[in-house]
Formats: C-alpha cells, structure tokens, sequence
C-alpha cells in the first residue's frame, strides 16, 4: 500500500476532501462492524446536490456496548436514531456553518419522513471555537467537555463537538486523530499505542495508516518526528514509514500474514520480518533460479554440493580456467595427456630429451 503520489496538496479544499475521505471511512470501518449504519455524502434527491456530510443509523433502541466503544463524548450520550456528521476540519465554525448543518437536518427528515426527535445533528470542530464565536452564534458548554449545545431550543437538534477538547477516553481516541493540534494527536497516539491493535480489523489499520500518512503529506509532521515522540527518541531511522508503523501498532508479522493482502504488508512491516515468519519454501516460490543464486556468494551457492556435481556442469574450458598446466597435467595419466597428439610432436620432444 505504498503511496504512488505523496504530493502536497494544492489548496485547502483538497485537504478537507481528503480529510472528509477519511473521516468518513475511518467511521465507516469502526462502526459497521458494531452494526450500525455509517453513509457518506448523502443524497438529497435522484440528482445532485449531495449532503457533504456523515450519516450514522441506529436500528435498536439503545447504542450497544460494542457500539459505544467506538462512539465520542456528545453522540453516545444522544437518544436520536440518526446522527449526521458535518466535519470541519481546515475551516472555523460560523453562524452560516450552523445555518448549514440545520439545512441538511432538514433535508434530511423530510426527504426521511421522519419525526425531528428522532434526528440530530453534530458540527465537528478540528479546532477549538473560540468564545467570542460561540457568543456570536448561540452555543454554550454542556457537562461534556468539548461538547457545547444551543441556547436557542429551536436549534436544539444540533451540537457542537471541539475535537482539542474532548477527553482521552478510549472511545474518543479515533475522532480526535482529526484534531488541529498536533500536541494533542501525539497524545492521542500514545494512547492508542496501549490497545491491542490484532484485536482491530484489516480497514480499520489501514484507515489509521492513511491517517498518519496524510498528516505528512500535508505537511503537518514528519514520520521521523512521530517515531520520535511516539515510541522512542533516535536518529537513527533507515525506512521511516514501515518503522513507526511497526513499532505504533505493535502487529505480530505473523498476524499480518493471515489478514493483510501482500502489498499491505509492505506498508507495515520491513521485509526482513515478514519473511522470518516463512518456510524455506514458501520464500523462494515463484522465484526463478537466477534469481536465487544472483543473490548468493559463490562460496554459498556451492555450500553442500559434491565435486563432481559441480564440474559436470561446467563446459571444459570453465574448468580449466584459472589453473597453471602443472596443476591440470599432474591430475592426467601419461596416456591421457599424450591423447589427442601429433606422433611427430611426441618425437620431437623425445628427440630434444634425448639431446639434453
């Protein structure tokens, strides 16, 4: 799952698509699971426009305890069956922001034919509103740290989530990677170092993944710096990406091996640990045999074979490279190595032998 393209993004509206992508799938991953319903850029009608925006469904009276491991501070305390999600993540919260997410509650219970207390609407702020801004557009504080709700009861079906401000309960941990501080990502990850991620599904990790590769792509950290504050303090990194993701998610190779597909596996683990984990055989099938011994030392490629098995595949002219002719005619008996030779050569020889 190597990235093909890690080029910044041009603008910020492609950051808040990107970063909308993977909210959305990052809910998607963790709460279909827990059977509930998780939708993305809703549709109004049979054309556009689409509601920019998360819809979680509830089918049973109550959130699952399953469910509510996965749910933050401020939709796990609400009754409604479905809950729409509007992320803001490059942008600040306003009043037409609010006049925004009552539209799509709107849109959304008519298009529905649902009773409104049965539907609510959450704004989610990467950044922490400001007082003055939560003054100018009618929100105060609930009991719920980070969550703030209404003054006006008229716009009751709508809250307010301030991402920096929620707490590091475990069920909190997943929405808080798209808070603007990266302070407090760093926190979060030192929380989520602490679970036990092969208790986690495939998309889910893979989800995460992108997460964090998505904050280096656009510039807000670099891997080196979260290997760094994560797991442990060194300069000495040879391949950046697959050793913070070894050592975040604490992935046994072996593990990875049954659920991830092959290129998956290159994104989270150095090859050396994947290929520990496999038999002789399993490691060089589908190899072809020069691509074998091209990677051994010639002491190496003839370790364990017989003489005679080596020679009989070399031309004549191989084996005698290399060698003095007083190594090759000691190894001869006397009719071998005059076999082959002109008799006047012989009594040449013989000739001058005898003239010495």
């Amino acid at each position: 799952m190597k990235a093909k393209n890690n080029s910044k993004p041009d603008n910020p509206s492609d950051i808040s698509q990107t970063s909308h992508v993977l909210f959305g799938s990052m809910m998607k991953e963790s709460l279909i699971p827990v059977n509930l319903e998780v939708e993305s850029n809703y549709e109004v009608g049979k054309a556009p426009p689409k509601l920019d925006v998360l819809i979680i469904r509830r089918t049973g009276p109550r959130w699952s305890n399953a469910q509510l491991e996965f749910l933050p501070d401020g939709i796990r305390q609400t009754p409604c069956k479905h809950v729409i999600l509007e992320l803001k993540y490059t942008e600040s919260v306003n009043q037409v922001a609010v006049f925004q997410t009552m539209g799509y509650l709107g849109s959304y219970v008519q298009l529905k034919s649902l009773k409104v207390e049965n539907v609510c609407a959450f704004l989610i702020c990467s950044k922490k509103p400001q007082k003055s801004v939560l003054e100018q557009i009618g929100f105060v504080a609930t009991e719920i740290e980070g969550v703030y709700q209404p003054r006006d009861n008229r716009l009751m079906p709508i809250q307010l989530i301030s991402l920096n401000e929620l707490s590091n309960a475990p069920y909190n941990l997943w929405i808080k990677l798209f808070s603007s501080k990266i302070t407090q990502r760093f926190d979060v990850l030192n929380h989520i170092m602490t679970l036990d991620f092969n208790q986690f599904s495939r998309g889910l990790i893979i989800v995460f993944i992108k997460i964090i590769k998505f904050w280096k792509i656009i510039g807000e950290t670099t891997m080196k710096r979260i290997h760094k504050k994560i797991v442990y303090d060194t300069d000495d990194l040879t391949d950046e990406d697959i050793a913070i993701f070894f050592a975040l998610f604490k992935i046994k190779p072996e593990m990875a091996i049954r659920q991830f597909k092959p290129e998956e596996i290159v994104a989270l683990f150095k090859p050396e640990d994947v290929v520990s984990q496999l038999k002789p055989e399993d490691r060089l099938r589908g190899l072809k045999p020069e691509d074998v011994v091209s990677q051994l030392k010639p002491e190496d490629r003839l370790r364990g074979l017989k003489p005679e098995d080596v020679v009989s595949q070399l031309k004549p002219e191989d084996r005698l490279r290399g060698l003095k002719p007083e190594d090759v005619v000691t190894q001869l008996k006397p009719e071998d190595r005059l076999k082959g030779l002109d008799p006047e050569i012989i009594e040449a020889y013989l000739k001058k032998i005898r003239e010495q």
